[in-house]
């Protein structure tokens, strides 16, 4: 799964998680390649936002009901 990311980024909400060392490491170097591609600064919370968005259409998308 391969994610992209605009110039500009929409409004958001602030969401709290810890991680652990490892997992950090690993975000650390998303967040690194994602930043470089887009030229620009991208935060954890665009990874996170687009993974669960990804993630609900895979999940849920056509067949969800609420």
């Amino acid at each position: 799964m391969k994610l992209t990311f605009k110039q500009a980024k929409r409004n958001t909400q602030i969401i709290s998680f810890r991680v652990d060392p490892s997992t950090n490491q690993n975000l650390t170097a998303l967040r690194t390649k994602y930043s470089d591609e887009a030229k620009r600064r991208v935060t954890t919370g665009e990874i996170v936002k687009q993974l669960i968005n990804q993630h609900w259409a895979e999940v849920l998308g056509d067949n969800y009901e609420g």
